[in-house]
């Protein structure tokens, strides 16, 4: 038996999706006044507003939804709380589907429009937030007056907030439901893994860094509930005043993944996993694959500069674990890509214990300490980049980030001896990995290309 969904931008239905579960099959059609507006963006790349002769691919539709879907715990609460299994994505999407990142929404094919009415606020006090997060190894994060919420993609615990206002001007928050409204903001407690301490000042501190350098990381803060939690502010949402009406716009968003139609077990390059079997199949995504999304977009060498500085400044930071869903694009009208600001950047290598392998390889490396001259060069090669423009963009930004990683550790907001220790620390890490990357790329850029 076949089951739909509508998939709504704000009050406009754009599509319907059919599922046939005994067999899983996908199919999309959108709906014919979207597709006339000029405004009209398609889902994905490999979906888009004009239907191929063959139609649409169904593994296509499945994984694009697969990326909507929380991951990890996340993921496991909402398969219990509704009865499902992980392999039933269409049902997650049916009961998750309210709000998902970007701008899209999904209700049952019957509904006339989604959470219509007047949008429900439901305060959390911190002193509720405090508590929250202390018992979630009992009551998931995600779980609150016994419903379900959506959290977006990613391991780390997180719970989706309406923010009223500034917290610095008192600002408030809350669960939200309804169409007006939406979540502005991400909070992102400390892990419960001890070994990742502070895990929430290091993300601060990178994210803060990186909009110190002038990259274009979303806007971040701390919040002390007293304990720390990461206030990240979402870049696919937008606030503006209308009739004297705050209303909460959505913006469609889709991650490298989606861009280039791969699943989430496919986010890391070696998508296999690093066993001597196998490391040799990089089947992920991959700088290369991620630098060939630069063909989708509207401006091709602004977005091959981004990608360029994002790639450098995750060397800058050591954060071995940026893989193909912490790369995000808007999806502009007709379906051309514009390059999301930056997110979840963590100076991973500050951490042991565990496996640091790099996400994506520098050319064929995958060890951030043994990343050489000739693997930049190599990498530059592989992705189309000028290695005269690396070595200009990698002088630069090590010269910026000396000087801001050591402003950045003296900010007041770290408290504590520990805190402040382990920031300082950051800052000496990104200091030696700058003069590092200094001399490397000036060293790639004298490689003679027939040698790569």
């Amino acid at each position: 038996m076949s089951h739909a969904l509508r998939v709504w931008a704000g009050d406009t239905p754009i599509a319907r999706i059919e599922h046939e579960g005994r067999d899983d099959r996908w199919s999309l059609s959108y709906a014919e006044p979207w597709v006339a507006e000029a405004y009209a963006y398609p889902l994905s790349p490999t979906l888009p507003l004009k239907r191929p002769t063959d139609g649409y691919a169904s593994a296509s539709i499945k994984r694009f939804i697969e990326h909507l879907l929380p991951e990890g715990r996340a993921l496991d609460v909402a398969v219990a709380y509704n009865g499902l299994t992980r392999t039933n994505v269409f049902g997650l999407i049916w009961a998750l589907g309210a709000e998902t990142a970007g701008a899209l929404r999904f209700t049952g094919d019957s509904a006339a429009s989604p959470a219509a009415g007047e949008p429900r606020l439901r305060e959390i006090p911190l002193q509720e937030l405090e508590q929250r997060i202390a018992e979630r190894n009992h009551v998931p994060l995600n779980v609150w007056d016994g419903q379900v919420r959506m959290s977006v993609a990613g391991l780390q615990d997180k719970l989706l907030v309406y923010l009223d206002r500034p917290l610095a001007d008192g600002g408030r928050l809350f669960l939200v439901d309804g169409q007006r409204l939406a979540s502005t903001h991400i909070l992102k407690p400390d892990a419960t893994n001890p070994q990742t301490p502070h895990l929430v000042v290091n993300e601060h501190f990178c994210m803060s860094l990186a909009r110190r350098m002038g990259l274009p990381a979303a806007e971040v803060g701390l919040l002390r509930t007293p304990r720390p939690v990461l206030v990240v502010r979402r870049f696919d949402r937008a606030v503006e005043q209308a009739d004297g009406q705050t209303a909460v716009l959505r913006r469609h968003i889709i991650d490298a993944c989606q861009a280039c139609d791969l699943s989430v077990a496919y986010k890391y390059e070696r998508n296999l996993g690093n066993a001597s079997a196998v490391r040799h199949i990089r089947d992920g995504v991959s700088f290369e694959r991620l630098f060939g999304c630069v063909e989708l977009t509207a401006s091709k060498a602004t977005a091959r500069l981004a990608m360029l500085r994002w790639a450098l400044f995750q060397f800058l930071i050591g954060n071995s674990d940026a893989h193909g869903k912490n790369f995000s694009f808007f999806v502009r009208p007709g379906g051309l890509l514009e390059p999301a600001p930056w997110y979840d950047l963590v100076s991973v290598l500050q951490y042991g214990g565990f496996d640091t392998e790099l996400a994506m390889a520098w050319g064929d490396e995958f060890s951030h300490a043994h990343v050489s001259p000739f693997a930049l060069a190599d990498f530059a090669a592989r992705c189309g980049i000028d290695r005269q423009l690396m070595r200009r963009e990698g002088q630069r930004l090590a010269k910026v980030a000396v000087a801001e990683a050591a402003a950045q550790a003296q900010a007041t907001d770290y408290q504590g001896e520990a805190e402040q220790a382990f920031v300082r620390g950051i800052a000496r890490f990104v200091t030696e990995q700058a003069r590092r990357l200094a001399q490397a790329v000036a060293d790639a850029a004298r490689w003679k290309a027939e040698y790569l």
